[in-house]
């Protein structure tokens, strides 16, 4: 997805609605998971290198006392840098990006008055024309990585114009998939969890202005 940002609709959007889950942006999320740890542990070896015994007098050992102090600093870097603040930074981080979470919250999918969907914020800068377009709902079963696998029902919206300069041909989004889903008919295909979630009601809005503004359905 491009990273330009849509420009401003000039009226208020048909519908609006925050995504539930970022499934592309667990990459994300594992990368800045690594860095905290890396980037802790280096600060603990600098401090437990900081924290070694030093000896009152040039050339002579240092003392009993010294050596108890320098082991009982590096143990406090060793759980509190290099354990303890990792740990809750990662949860931190986890808890943001988790279902639900703010980091989802701020990506808004909606459907303009000038037939357009749209998915813009944390990265997200894409929208593609309705008018024509060929609109398709399908159940995925999706491999998410570190999140797992689950079912998802997704609409997919293909422009047949020519994209212009800020659109794309194509735009997904999803909402997990309930057993009731499977009586609809919908091709079952396998996939990677690579578009965003919504919650099933802010997903069955977003579809009925999408197939509104489509002018129909297609089959699926």
């Amino acid at each position: 997805m491009s990273a330009e940002a849509p420009k401003s609709a000039p009226r208020e959007p048909l519908t609006e609605v925050r995504a539930e889950l970022d499934v592309p942006g667990e990459t994300r999320r594992q990368a800045r998971v690594f860095g905290v740890w890396l980037l802790c542990l280096g600060v603990a070896v600098l401090l437990a290198i900081s924290a070694r015994p030093r000896s009152e007098r040039p050339g002579m050992p240092p003392s009993e006392d010294e050596v108890s102090r320098s082991r009982v600093e590096r143990v406090r870097v060793a759980a509190g840098v290099g354990l303890l603040l990792p740990g809750v930074l990662t949860w931190l981080v986890t808890r943001w990006h988790r279902r639900g979470g703010g980091h989802a919250r701020g990506i808004t999918v909606d459907v303009t008055a000038e037939r357009e969907l749209r998915i813009w914020g944390r990265g997200y800068g894409s929208r593609v024309h309705l008018e024509d377009a060929e609109v398709e709902e399908v159940l995925v079963d999706a491999f998410t990585g570190r999140l797992g696998a689950w079912r998802q029902r997704r609409l997919r919206v293909r422009s047949r114009k020519a994209p212009e300069r800020g659109y794309v041909t194509d735009l997904q989004i999803a909402t997990r998939a309930t057993a009731s889903d499977t009586d609809d008919g919908l091709r079952v295909e396998g996939g990677e969890g690579d578009c965003v979630e919504l919650a099933r009601s802010d997903y069955e809005r977003v579809r009925e202005h999408v197939l509104r503004a489509r002018g129909g359905t297609d089959s699926a």
